[in-house]
């Protein structure tokens, strides 16, 4: 469903609270009826503290939210709604739902500077700079 890497960003995007250490894990184990299981467990580091999910989930929505559930009944101050819309949009895009708004690429390309070459100058924003400089 996930790379260990998406995993590991929808872990440490979901969390709103005090800098932790986030380690997500994917792990997977032969069943003896020859099936493979997977299992997703999240652990946030917060001053010394450890705070994971209480189970491996097989769903790793679920094991996200655990982790912040578990914090957050430590006393830890992090943003429950937080977790919940980041688990969502992440669900979301999963299942081919377009994002309200575009991305930052998007947002990065339509608000790019042009830059033409003028002799051995460029023009940025009306500018003019070497060719050194630029």
């Amino acid at each position: 469903m996930l790379t260990p890497l998406q995993f590991a960003q929808l872990a440490a995007a979901a969390w709103a609270g005090p800098a932790p250490i986030v380690q997500a894990s994917i792990s997977t184990c032969q069943l003896f009826t020859g099936q493979l299981a997977t299992y997703y467990t999240v652990t946030y580091t917060v001053g010394g503290a450890m705070f994971l999910s209480p189970l491996c989930g097989a769903c790793p929505f679920q094991a996200v939210a655990a982790a912040v559930a578990a914090a957050a009944a430590a006393g830890v101050p992090v943003s429950r709604p937080h977790a919940q819309r980041a688990i969502a949009r992440t669900a979301a895009a999963l299942c081919g739902v377009q994002l309200l708004r575009p991305g930052f690429a998007c947002r990065a390309r339509r608000h790019r500077v042009a830059r033409f070459r003028r002799g051995g100058f460029f023009v940025v924003s009306g500018l003019l700079t070497s060719a050194r400089h630029a």
